[in-house]
């Protein structure tokens, strides 16, 4: 009664007994310690549960935006509320540097421009984000093959979708049939 009276944690009470040789179990310990609280009225606040884990007694935020909306916005550009967009920025500064970098990308393969290639890795190569700065340093290594890429009107996306393709059907039947049928999935 003196220790939870102290306000000291029932977990360190426990502890303290076990050291003076009790030998029951703790969640019994637990619910007998609230029950004295409750018929004794004492003030014992504690903001851990039995195994000792903080509880977050912070009321949860007023505005809450799945994961995948955020995604979706940022990529596909599909519309979320003003007020979710200046929450989001509010809250994640960096996150406008995200979009900044998505949206210069795509002008790059829309406009096929070099001259816009390289004034991309001029800005992320400095930038503060450990990823985006990776990303241009890439862009660097490999600048012969995407400038290619950018002015180029040839793609390999169907080459690399039939791949894609073909390995799914591989992986499907791997070790259940023969080869002729695997070539019948394959044509049709």
């Amino acid at each position: 009664m003196e220790q939870l009276s102290s306000k000291v944690s029932i977990k360190c009470i426990y502890e303290l007994l076990v050291k003076l040789g009790h030998t029951g179990k703790t969640t019994n310990f637990y619910d007998y310690c609230k029950k004295l609280i409750e018929k004794n009225g004492i003030d014992h606040q504690t903001n851990s549960n039995i195994v000792g884990v903080k509880r977050n007694k912070a009321k949860p935020p007023d505005r809450y935006i799945e994961r995948g909306k955020v995604l979706n916005y940022l990529w596909s550009n599909i519309k979320i509320s003003t007020l979710d967009i200046n929450f989001l920025l509010e809250k994640y500064p960096l996150l406008k540097e995200i979009q900044d970098c998505i949206s210069d990308f795509r002008e790059i393969y829309v406009h096929k421009s070099i001259i816009l290639l390289e004034k991309f890795i001029d800005k992320y190569v400095k930038s503060k984000i450990k990823n985006l700065k990776s990303f241009a340093n890439g862009f660097l290594r490999d600048f012969e093959a995407i400038k290619n890429s950018v002015i180029s009107e040839y793609s390999n996306g169907f080459i690399e979708g039939n791949n894609n393709r073909l390995k799914m059907i591989k992986r499907t039947m791997y070790g259940r049939a023969s080869l002729n049928l695997l070539r019948a999935k394959i044509i049709y």
